[in-house]
């Protein structure tokens, strides 16, 4: 049996033409449905047969017309119609013949493993997400907004610039909802970085995404399940005694302004964004102690650093009342590199050997950290200096040197009489 759906101003057009060809005569069936209607007609070859109507009042809106050989399967027909509209109500006529043949075709697809709702559901979180199509470049200007809205610090936006720089060279054109899980992978194994670049770039990546997840531009974040690299855990590099105090010896010599920061760095442990960022003023010489203030900290929080008795000689002669303690990170670290590599003999001048061959990462922290640790037994007596937590310092720092390694490290004091200045030496 055939099924039409007439649009509502076809209708009476519609039944005025069949009324021409047909003899109708109303038929009572009992129990009838609200807006159900029932006729019997004649076609033109003389064939009998009913014509059930569902009008607007029972539909809703659009009149379904069907027709039948028999008027018991009329009447079960409307029976099924009937039970349907009870469960679904008016939405069952709502659908046009062309949507009904696409949602069973999209039916038999599914094979019974899940509904039609969950699929629509699914595209429109993955591929027309609320927040609208976002590619790389177009998010990565906006990502870098909040996070100075947040209060990131100018070296934290360097860096994820560079990240962001870098990882659009790949994905600068792609649609965020187009980047999958597979895809990073496949891009993070193709690189010929260590493991620790491609862990900062995951994590990075996973920000990123979690960020854009947030704002509705992607359903998912798909760097987030991707298995960090594993990296060796290689013990932090530190320097001797006997190194540290020759590093402060060739500072002396040579530049005797990198004394109090290198003596800091060794004795205090500051790491070199909040060594760099320091200011005399914050340099409490008769409390014994240093405040690291919470703007300028890592992790935002403020702490105060002891000053040990060592540490107390070597600033003393350089101490000021006020006044940035280094000339940024940039000329620290290029001074700093200038006396670990030495100065090769040249004519009359010795020369000066190299601190050590091969410097290693961090070293004056991780040094401090190393003895200081050593010397109290205290992680979290270390983690308070340091600014870290407890479990950092016992994983990095423990067993790392032995006792009498200890006591000489802390009993670096300088050379000269501390109430006397040193002077730039060739």
């Amino acid at each position: 049996m055939s099924l039409t759906v007439l649009p509502l101003e076809l209708t009476s057009a519609y039944n005025l033409r069949i009324n021409k060809r047909m003899i109708k005569k109303k038929q009572r069936i009992k129990d009838l449905p609200s807006g159900v209607g029932v006729t019997t007609a004649v076609s033109g070859s003389g064939v009998k047969y009913w014509r059930i109507r569902l009008g607007k009042r029972f539909t809703g809106g659009p009149i379904v017309l069907k027709d039948f050989r028999n008027l018991d399967d009329a009447r079960e027909w409307i029976g099924k119609q009937r039970a349907q509209a009870a469960v679904t109500g008016q939405s069952t006529y709502s659908l046009t013949m062309p949507q009904m043949t696409d949602a069973k075709a999209a039916l038999e697809l599914l094979e019974g493993k899940t509904s039609l709702t969950t699929c629509v559901s699914y595209w429109l979180k993955h591929a027309a997400p609320r927040g609208g199509q976002k590619t790389w470049k177009d998010i990565s200007s906006e990502f870098l907004t909040s996070r100075r809205a947040m209060g990131c610090k100018p070296k934290t936006l360097v860096q994820y610039e560079s990240y962001l720089r870098v990882i659009g060279e790949e994905w600068n054109a792609v649609n965020l909802t187009e980047i999958k899980r597979q895809d990073i992978e496949d891009w993070l194994a193709e690189t010929e970085w260590s493991g620790r670049t491609r862990k900062n770039y995951l994590v990075t990546l996973t920000t990123i995404f979690g960020w854009a997840t947030e704002r509705e531009y992607c359903g998912e974040n798909p760097a987030a399940k991707i298995s960090r690299p594993i990296l060796d855990e290689n013990a932090p590099g530190i320097l001797t005694p006997s190194q540290a105090e020759l590093l402060l010896q060739a500072a002396h010599a040579c530049l005797p302004e990198m004394i109090a920061p290198i003596a800091i760095g060794l004795f205090a442990g500051l790491r070199r964004s909040e060594l760099c960022a320091l200011d005399w003023s914050e340099i409490d010489l008769a409390a014994h102690h240093i405040e690291i203030k919470g703007i300028k900290a890592k992790t935002r929080q403020r702490r105060l650093v002891s000053i040990s008795d060592n540490l107390l000689e070597w600033l003393r002669p350089y101490a000021q009342e006020v006044g940035p303690l280094t000339g940024g990170v940039d000329a620290f670290g290029e001074k700093l590199k200038h006396l670990v590599r030495g100065r090769p003999k040249i004519d009359d001048d010795p020369g000066r050997p190299a601190i050590v061959a091969e410097w290693p990462h961090n070293a004056l922290r991780h040094s401090f950290g190393s003895y200081f640790f050593a010397k109290s037994k205290n992680e979290n007596l270390t983690a308070a200096e340091m600014g870290n937590s407890p479990a950092m310092v016992f994983k990095h720092y423990r067993a790392l040197v032995k006792p009498q390694e200890v006591e000489s490290y802390w009993k670096i004091n300088p050379k000269t009489p501390a109430n006397l200045i040193a002077f730039k030496a060739k």
